[in-house]
This record gives structure tokens, C-alpha cells and sequence, in this order.
């Protein structure tokens, strides 16, 4: 595929059930669940849970018997939490049930960088088995006037994938296939993406408008069925775009024209604190 780095440093294999771009043509940004990593880039590991199976139930997630994620529902990428270095035991389980029940339960070490736990497949296992798949995230700083993008495919009945820019027919990834990420870093501004089988130019599967902003990364998850109609749940084929790091605030340019900056800035900085508390 292509792309500057492929992000599949782990698969961990589930037993049992479990757990953005939106319709053609709009963009859905991820909402209050997908809080955008805004912490100095010199700050520690944090990592974030995702849940991308289309029919799985809401789950719990716990590290080292503490419940750490609760209730999540399919298309949610939670907020950013931190995390220090070392080896731990994660659980994934129905919601509601004893950490006895998880259907996933690995012990996973975690060096360094950011990270996504994200739960792919089908509990039906008709197209892909039920797995949950370890992204390393590149949240580094990026140079401003630039975005850099990561798609994660975790569409259980869609083909291997192309994704290319309408407006110039550039790739930007190919042959991604599910359970397949990588990186790459494209100028600010807007996109229309057409999404391909793999080598194919003649029939696209999907086609969204984006607006990526310099200074940002983003992930972009491809979830859902391609034939809904036909599969475990009626889970639409879409595109899940979050917000992963936004630019350093110390090299943003203030706005002389508002007089409540500061006030709206330490507004915005407790809720985020509220938000992390709450998760």
C-alpha cells in the first residue's frame, strides 16, 4: 500500500462475541467522543480505545481490573488517556458483565508513542472474524500549511482499496486492505476523495468531500458494509474522521479581534479536563 508508515504493530484475536467522513458527498467530524489530542508534544504515552465492529453490543474496557472505557457503542473513538510505559492486561467486555466474561482479555506492552486499542470485524464472522486490532498513532508535530492523514480499513465487507484525489487522480493509498493503516501527509485544504477496489479506476465505492486543516492529523476509519442489506447489521458503509492532533496553541497567531480569548481558552481547557475525568 502506500503510504510513509504502515500502523499494524499488532493483531490480537478475540474468542466469543463482542465489540468519516460520512454519505457521498459530506463530511461527518467525529463528535464530543472523539476529543482532538491537543497536549504538547512532549507530553507522555496516552492511548484511546475505538469500537468499529457493526454488530457488536456496546462493550467495557479494563486495564489491569480497572474499568477504564464503559459502554461503548460502535463509531466511537474515545478521548485520549494517559498512560505510562509498561506491560498490561486489557479486557474487553459486554457491557454490563463481569471482567470474568471478557471475550478478550492480552497482555500488551506499550513502549513509547501514542496508541488506538481498536475493536474490528463481525461478531457474525461472515465476512471477517472478530479481532482487535493495535495502531501505533503518529502524533508528532506537522509542519503548518500541511495535514497528515491515516486510513484505517475496517469496512468487514469491502475489497482491498484505493484512494485517490478526484482532482488530480493521485493515490494517496493503495491496495489497503482490511485491517490495513497508513500514513500520508498532503497540503492543507479541500478534497474530494474517491475510494476504488484495489486497481480498479472504473467503478468507485465511495466518494467524500473533505476540509483538512495545516498543522492537524487525522484518522481516517473506514467502517460499516458496502451492501448493508446483505450483512450481520445495518451498519452503512461511511467514512469516521477524528481529529488526532491538533496544532501546538503556542504557535498559533492570537485574534486581536475577540477580547474574550483568554476566557474562551480556559473554557475550553476544562471542559477538556472534564471530558478525560469522565473517560
Amino acid at each position: 500500500m502506500t503510504g510513509n508508515r504502515v500502523s499494524r504493530r499488532r493483531i490480537i484475536q478475540i474468542g466469543g462475541s463482542l465489540v468519516v467522513v460520512g454519505g457521498t458527498g459530506s463530511t461527518t467530524v467525529a463528535s464530543s467522543e472523539h476529543e482532538p489530542n491537543d497536549r504538547p508534544a512532549d507530553a507522555g504515552i496516552q492511548t484511546r480505545s475505538a469500537h468499529l465492529s457493526p454488530d457488536a453490543p456496546n462493550v467495557d474496557v479494563y486495564v489491569d481490573g480497572e474499568l477504564v472505557r464503559e459502554d461503548l457503542a460502535y463509531r466511537t473513538v474515545t478521548p485520549y488517556r494517559d498512560l505510562e510505559p509498561g506491560t498490561y492486561q486489557i479486557q474487553v467486555v459486554p457491557t454490563g458483565d463481569d471482567p470474568a466474561e471478557a471475550v478478550l482479555e492480552e497482555t500488551v506492552e506499550i513502549e513509547e508513542g501514542d496508541s488506538t486499542l481498536a475493536a474490528i470485524g463481525e461478531v457474525a464472522a461472515e465476512n471477517q472474524p472478530l479481532e482487535a486490532l493495535f495502531l501505533d498513532d503518529d502524533n508528532s508535530p506537522v509542519d503548518a500549511g500541511t495535514a497528515r492523514v491515516r486510513v484505517v480499513h475496517a469496512a468487514p465487507d469491502a475489497p482491498a482499496v484505493d484512494v485517490v484525489v478526484d482532482e488530480t487522480g493521485d493515490a494517496l493509498f493503495e491496495n489497503v486492505a482490511f485491517g490495513e493503516s497508513g500514513y500520508v501527509e498532503v497540503p492543507e485544504g479541500e478534497y474530494t476523495l474517491v475510494i476504488y477496489p484495489a486497481g480498479d479506476r472504473e467503478t468507485s465505492v465511495f466518494e467524500i468531500d473533505v476540509s483538512l486543516a495545516g498543522g492537524t492529523v487525522y484518522s481516517a476509519f473506514a467502517i460499516g458494509y458496502l451492501e448493508p442489506e446483505n450483512a450481520p447489521a445495518d451498519e452503512p458503509f461511511e467514512i469516521l474522521l477524528t481529529e488526532d492532533s491538533l496544532p501546538d496553541e503556542a504557535d498559533a497567531e492570537p485574534d486581536e479581534t475577540d477580547p474574550k480569548e483568554d476566557e474562551h481558552g480556559k473554557e475550553s481547557e476544562g471542559e477538556r479536563c472534564e471530558d478525560e475525568t469522565a473517560t
